[in-house]
């Protein structure tokens, strides 16, 4: 194992050549394609070997994905290796190589960036003439074969619907993630196209609507704060892309004492606005329904493997290429949707909220 980590960081540092780093990891045995942190390997059974290369396991999300793609994956008899890259792109690239050098015969990748993605899966499309699938991010080549990515569009449509149903009509303020990112854009349309009507008519005047780079809670909280400020307080509900820069937006509603009085939205459901729904301080969250993301991509990978095409219900078109995936809808969870959803996914555990076991 010393002699597989020394290879490995050998490569990391350039002293070793890719064509090298192959030949050597090959001859190691499996072990090699499951060095780095969170990296692991199913080897039993007959299926077909496919590599998951993750950005890392910390983020709340990332082990949930895991898990439901190894589900499938072993319902389908297929081996697998899945690694996290620490947020780092050279770990990734490298995780990648060792993973090819033990002739896994699809890959599916959720990269550290969609640039440095884009690189990695148009060299191993040219290395390894392998089936590519892109997972939650749409990486845009044409050496990828198939996607998973959530239904941006529907995320923001959901969340204003619920906003429209509850909330009261007057000064309302988006709060969007980064303008460059595609996920930020196409949430914030969704929800302005279920608004439009209402903002035509003069119902709902959208007082405020600011880009944050990063998904920045500081940014939501100043724009909340400055909205506040501009109009006496006198805001109805705050539509936000995202659980982080929602919590952003709750700080400057509480300092005003109007959480809970201000309708209030994120996304991704994590623990702390989950809290914060039972408590009624946050109106909703949306979660997308990653047991199925995970399902789509292991049923994608059976497929491509056996020269399948996988059903899907959206394409891109990259150079003039039109690349099939799958849009993966989201679910409305708020305080009457919770329990039910605790109990149709293992994303959050009742204690861990506030909520009572049973």
């Amino acid at each position: 194992m010393r002699d597989l980590l020394s290879l490995t960081q050998q490569l990391v540092d350039g002293r070793v050549s890719r064509r090298g780093f192959m030949k050597t990891a090959a001859a190691y045995g499996a072990a090699a394609a499951t060095l780095g942190a969170g990296g692991y390997a199913r080897a039993a059974g007959n299926g077909a070997l496919i590599g998951f290369s993750f950005p890392s396991f910390d983020a709340f999300r990332w082990p949930h994905d895991r898990h439901y793609f190894e589900k499938r994956a072993d319902e389908l008899g297929l081996r697998y290796i899945i690694q996290g890259a620490n947020e780092d792109v050279a770990t990734q690239d490298s995780q990648v190589d060792a993973m090819l050098s033990q002739g896994i015969k699809a890959l599916v990748i959720i990269p550290v960036n969609v640039d440095a993605g884009k690189q990695i899966v148009e060299r191993v499309k040219r290395e390894a003439k392998i089936p590519i699938i892109s997972y939650n991010y749409v990486i845009p080549s044409t050496a990828v074969d198939y996607w998973a990515g959530r239904d941006n569009y529907f995320v923001g449509e959901l969340q204003a619907r619920q906003a429209l149903q509850e909330a009261k009509k007057g000064n309302w303020v988006i709060v969007s993630g980064p303008e460059g990112i595609d996920v930020a854009r196409q949430k914030t349309e969704g929800a302005l196209r279920v608004l439009k009507p209402h903002i035509d008519s003069g119902e709902i005047r959208i007082v405020s609507h600011q880009w944050h780079d990063a998904w920045s809670p500081e940014g939501a909280l100043k724009q909340v704060e400055d909205a506040l400020t501009s109009h006496n307080n006198n805001i109805q509900a705050v539509i936000s892309n995202e659980d982080g820069m929602a919590l952003g937006a709750l700080r400057a509603l509480a300092e005003q004492k109007l959480a809970g009085k201000v309708w209030l939205c994120g996304e991704d459901c994590w623990p702390e606005v989950a809290r914060e729904i039972v408590a009624g301080r946050i109106n909703m969250s949306a979660w997308t329904d990653l047991i199925q993301m995970g399902r789509v991509a292991a049923d994608a990978a059976f497929a491509l493997t056996h020269g399948q095409v996988p059903p899907g219900n959206d394409s891109i078109t990259v150079s003039g290429r039109k690349i099939p995936g799958m849009r993966i809808g989201s679910l409305g969870v708020n305080r009457t949707t919770l329990p039910d959803f605790l109990k149709r996914t293992d994303w959050l555990k009742p204690a861990d909220i506030g909520l009572k076991q049973g």
